[in-house]
């Protein structure tokens, strides 16, 4: 399993425009960030997702990589660090005035602090020049082995000044139970109740707004794919809206092409 800088740095490349990426066995580990927006359209900040390519240079479909019925739990957790720590050095490079959202499996999770504890993370932030206070960690919807030891990680890394984000509430174990006990920074609602939100049933995502405001956590409705979308997320007085209609997932290798063009 890799555990230290120096097995890190061997699965990483620097690419020509300056931005790093990772190799793991025959595959090619890419960042992607999708932006993220404050209500009024103000840019907050980036979530970094990993795009994986094989060695002919094509995009391959990433949900198997991260699940426990294809690859073992080393493989996994192997290729989460290298994403990880690949989406922190570029946003560092490119993006460092703004926040910064990484997804965490629990379980990976886990597996990580024994190697990385909260303290050395925040000190791996601090030398590439970034505050604790920009990242949200965001928990994926996944189930985990142990809801005592995971309270237990994300209160040493929230002591260190991290941030901690509850990804796609209202599926899976992304669920007001889960909420109650973690007591996020942030909940980013999963774009199905916004949908259902349109079509009528306004219920559940009203509900999620009243539980952030009742634990004093910051509220952001993924899938905003329209104006009106948008329009339901300032009427409920959301903090951030993430979502196609504002702008899509980018290999960074595009939006720093864009730049230069």
């Amino acid at each position: 399993m890799i555990a230290t800088l120096e097995e890190i740095n061997r699965h990483l490349t620097t690419e020509a425009d300056g931005s790093y990426s990772a190799v793991y066995d025959a595959y090619h580990l890419k960042t992607a960030f999708q932006p993220i927006h404050q209500v009024n359209g103000d840019l907050f900040g980036f979530e970094a997702l990993v795009r994986v390519f094989n060695e002919c240079g094509d995009e391959l479909n990433t949900e198997p990589f991260f699940a426990p019925e294809y690859y073992d739990e080393t493989d996994q957790v192997n290729m989460d660090r290298l994403a990880r720590v690949i989406h922190v050095k570029n946003f560092a490079q490119f993006f460092a005035s703004y926040a910064l959202f990484i997804n965490m499996v629990p379980d990976a999770l886990l597996i990580h602090s024994k190697n990385v504890p909260a303290s050395l993370l925040h000190q791996r932030l601090t030398a590439l020049g970034l505050k604790s206070e920009q990242v949200f960690f965001e928990l994926l919807e996944h189930d985990c082995s142990s809801n005592i030891e995971l309270l237990d990680i994300l209160q040493q890394m929230r002591a260190q000044g991290m941030k901690l984000a509850m990804d796609d509430y209202g599926v899976k174990a992304s669920s007001e139970c889960r909420a109650r006990i973690l007591q996020p920074d942030l909940i980013k609602v999963d774009r199905s109740l916004l949908a259902d939100f349109l079509s009528g049933q306004e219920s559940p995502l009203r509900k999620v707004v009243g539980l952030g405001r009742e634990l004093g956590a910051k509220l952001l409705i993924e899938g905003v794919e329209n104006a009106a979308g948008l329009k339901v997320a300032r009427m409920l007085n959301a903090d951030y809206i993430q979502g196609f209609y504002l702008g899509r997932p980018q290999l960074l290798s595009e939006i720093l092409l864009s730049r230069v063009s």
